[in-house]
C-alpha cells in the first residue's frame, strides 16, 4: 500500500470520528484538521517523509495557529499584505511534553503494530498537541506562546502584545530584541520601535 493510502486510512478510521465532536474539521487533500475559535484557527496537518515507501509510512504532524484578523490588522497598520495568516506554528515534536517513541515521528508498516503506533499518536494529538495550543484565547496569549517557539519573531510577538493592548509589554519586547537584533531582522524592529512608540 502507498504511504499516502496507509496514512489515510488511518486518519479516516481512527482520527475523524475523534476530532470531529471537538469541533475539528476534516480535509482529505490536506490531509489536514482544523478548527476556528474567535479570532484563531488551529490547524494539524500531516507531512509524510520522502524515505518512506512501499507498506511502510513514515508521517509527523505539522501544527499552526492562523487568523485572518492578524493579517487585516497587518495590512490596515503597515499597509502590506502579509504572505500568509499563520501567527503561530510548529512540528510535534517541539510541542513540549509531546510522548516520543524510539523516532521522532511515527512509522506505520502495513502491519499488526500500527495500531499501537497510531494510539500513541492519538494520546499525543488529545492530551499533548489540542491542549497546549487551546492556550491561545486572546491576544496576549497568543504573544505568550508564541515567545516559547524554537524560533520567535519579536516583532510579530510585539505586535499581538499592541494588538492586546498590552503597550509596556510590547516595549520590553522590542527593546529586548533590539538589542539582540541581526542586521537582518535590525531595521524591522526599529521601524516598530518608532510606528509604536516615537
Amino acid at each position: 500500500m502507498k504511504p499516502k493510502e496507509l496514512l489515510k486510512i488511518y486518519i479516516e478510521t481512527e482520527l475523524v470520528d475523534i476530532l470531529e465532536p471537538l469541533g475539528f474539521k476534516y480535509a482529505k487533500s490536506g490531509p489536514k484538521f482544523s478548527r476556528k475559535t474567535g479570532p484563531f484557527t488551529l490547524s494539524v496537518s500531516f507531512c509524510i517523509s520522502k524515505y518512506s515507501s512501499e507498506d511502510y509510512c513514515i508521517f509527523w504532524s505539522e501544527w499552526s495557529i492562523s487568523s485572518k484578523d492578524y493579517k487585516k490588522w497587518y495590512k490596515k497598520i503597515w499597509n502590506t499584505e502579509l504572505v500568509n495568516d499563520v501567527i503561530i506554528g510548529s512540528s510535534e515534536w517541539n510541542i513540549p511534553n509531546w510522548l516520543e517513541s524510539e523516532h521522532d515521528y511515527v512509522v506505520l508498516s502495513n502491519s499488526d503494530v500500527d495500531k499501537q503506533e497510531f494510539k500513541r499518536f492519538i494520546h499525543n494529538v488529545l492530551n499533548v498537541g489540542i491542549p497546549y495550543y487551546e492556550q491561545v484565547i486572546d491576544w496576549s496569549t497568543a504573544a505568550d506562546l508564541a515567545l516559547q517557539a524554537p524560533i520567535v519573531f519579536y516583532g510579530e510577538v510585539c505586535d499581538f502584545y499592541i494588538m492586546a493592548n498590552q503597550r509596556e509589554k510590547a516595549k520590553q519586547i522590542l527593546d529586548y530584541a533590539l538589542e539582540r537584533a541581526t542586521d537582518e531582522d535590525y531595521e524591522e524592529l526599529k521601524a516598530r520601535m518608532e510606528k509604536y512608540f516615537n
